[in-house]
């Protein structure tokens, strides 16, 4: 039997050209193909996937709508009450939703699919790409240079941005589940990785060396010449952790090295030491 299709695939209508916001939008549509499979395949994992689905989006709404309000408050964007006012009667939806789940109420989860599968329609496809054209003109008239818009940490210090690049989504899932005191954005190749640096300041960069399309060395060797961020603190993490990698690594341009599996305490020490130094290289250490 083939498998499911997705019930929504990306395309360019959802792309606003800020890689952050464009990630989290695309973490919406997982939740909604998700969704859809689990409802092909049985009413128990329906049921399952729907209380998972429900969680997911309540967390989306936090954090993507905050984001994409700062956003449009730092650049003045012009439609921002209206706009705000769009994302309140969403967030008021989802919640309505995760309380009906509390109080026990009979639920069909193939009308969350729709309901989420129009909202992109509607708002992602349309009214998100208003302000995705509204910040590319910014950009090509030399208004808005690369993209700082940070989230705040409860004590108003700007959170750090971690970017980590592996082409495996179990230890990228590890990474965002173990630094959560932390912005972490994902690529699961080196390319699109190298779009990202162009407009989001990076604080520290988390790096595989094997992947599919460019290797992490060949990575690093493109980051360490260009002129987007080339000192930006990077951490080679890899099952490879023979003395000539470990060394070869260096020798390109890293400032560190963790071998897998990843201790989550190493690593969240690793990063703060690169936070400290920020762009020096005295903080290179080998730990195999």
């Amino acid at each position: 039997m083939a498998p499911e299709k997705k019930i929504i695939d990306w395309d360019e209508r959802y792309t606003i050209g800020i890689p952050h916001i464009d990630s989290q939008h695309l973490q919406l549509l997982d939740i909604i193909n998700d969704l859809h499979k689990a409802c092909c395949e049985s009413d128990s994992k329906a049921l399952e996937q729907f209380r998972q689905a429900v969680r997911d989006t309540v967390t989306y709404v936090k954090t993507h709508f905050s984001s994409e309000e700062q956003i449009m408050e730092k650049f003045s964007y012009p439609d921002m009450s209206e706009h705000k006012k769009i994302h309140s009667e969403f967030a008021q939806e989802i919640l309505g939703v995760a309380v009906s789940f509390e109080e026990g109420k009979k639920l069909v989860p193939n009308n969350f699919v729709r309901f989420l599968k129009d909202y992109v329609l509607s708002h992602i496809a349309i009214v998100d790409a208003k302000l995705g054209a509204y910040i590319q003109e910014l950009q090509n008239t030399g208004i808005m240079g690369r993209n700082t818009i940070r989230r705040k940490n409860e004590d108003d210090t700007e959170r750090k941005i971690i970017l980590a690049i592996d082409d495996s989504k179990t230890q990228l899932t590890i990474y965002k589940n173990n630094l959560s005191m932390y912005d972490v954005y994902t690529c699961e190749s080196a390319i699109p990785a190298l779009e990202i640096i162009k407009t989001m300041e990076i604080d520290v960069i988390l790096l595989d060396l094997a992947m599919p399309d460019i290797s992490g060395f060949e990575f690093l060797k493109y980051l360490r010449k260009s002129q987007e961020q080339p000192n930006v603190p990077v951490i080679v993490i890899s099952g490879k952790n023979t003395e000539k990698y470990i060394l070869a690594s260096k020798d390109y341009g890293a400032n560190d090295f963790i071998a897998k599996p990843v201790d989550p305490d190493l690593l969240l020490k690793k990063i703060k030491k690169q936070l400290e130094i920020a762009d020096s290289k005295s903080g290179w250490t080998i730990k195999s």
